[in-house]
């Protein structure tokens, strides 16, 4: 029976409450399943069928080594999900303009190679509030909110020496984010990512909040529109959106280790194993 990796990291090696359900749902059908770190001891990942990314929550932190260590695990013939192709393509923020240029409503955006530069990018442009964000970066670390003439501390982002990505604010956050999760290009369920009281990040250390939430077909449609500009279907995306007028305004689009709420909807743990067998088969 196959046996697979569920990918952590040394900082958080452990599977949280919704992938364990993952977990299990593999379990029952007959796999042997570990977690492990990418960033931990190789031996997982030398006899396993597959590995899934689920909680490499630390791989911004090291990018090159995380991308060594995709090389390294295709080099050796480990199938890994997502793909490793797809994996270095979302690892970087810039892929948003490769979406954009294929059709997709995003924010207006501008990718800078040096954080300094915000203050007179943002004086040339005709917004009056803006999100900087590193270009590699995860769980809204680093992540400010900007305004003309008010600019916040930055040197953090700036001492960093990476490029960051200055996007539009969009009001419509405050109020949430949807986020949709597929498998294998099908829809399975969605929830809601809800910022605390005068907050705009919805990650849990802000303190934003996740609640199950129900999306029309056409909301479904367009999510699903945005996985057909890949060149293949992951096994798993989940895609974070606010609605403009019904339509889908993209956000971002979570390839690597989204926390896909199975707890949410707790059939969707079995949705995601049998997708995964599926693809071993």
């Amino acid at each position: 029976m196959p046996r697979i990796a569920l990918v952590t990291c040394n900082r958080w090696p452990d599977l949280g409450a919704s992938d364990q359900l993952y977990a299990d749902a593999l379990g029952a059908r007959g796999c042997t399943v570990c977690a492990a770190a990418w960033n931990g001891v190789p031996d997982p990942f030398g006899v396993a069928d597959a590995a899934v990314l689920r909680a490499a929550w630390d791989y911004a932190d090291a990018p090159v080594a995380f991308q060594r260590w995709l090389d390294l695990l295709e080099a050796a013939g480990t199938p890994l999900f997502n793909p490793p192709a797809l994996v270095r393509w979302n690892l970087d923020k810039r892929y948003l303009l490769d979406l954009a240029d294929a059709g997709v409503a995003v924010p207006p955006l501008r990718v800078l190679d040096d954080a300094r530069a915000i203050l007179t990018t943002l004086d040339g442009l005709p917004w009056e509030r803006a999100v900087v964000k590193p270009v590699i970066g995860q769980s809204g670390r680093g992540v400010r909110l900007v305004e003309r003439g008010h600019m916040p501390d930055l040197d953090d982002i700036a001492a960093d020496g990476r490029a960051v990505l200055l996007q539009e604010f969009v009001p419509e956050v405050q109020d949430g984010e949807l986020a949709l999760v597929f498998f294998d290009g099908v829809f399975s369920h969605a929830f809601a990512r809800v910022p605390a009281a005068g907050e705009f990040r919805v990650n849990s250390q802000y303190e934003g909040r996740v609640e199950a939430a129900e999306v029309s077909g056409a909301v479904v449609a367009q999510a699903r529109a945005v996985l057909d500009t890949l060149p293949e279907i992951p096994l798993y995306a989940r895609i974070d959106c606010v609605l403009r007028d019904g339509r889908l305004l993209l956000m971002e689009l979570e390839l690597i280790e989204p926390s896909l709420a199975l707890t949410i909807d707790p059939p969707s743990a079995e949705r995601f194993a049998v997708a995964t067998l599926r693809r071993l088969r």
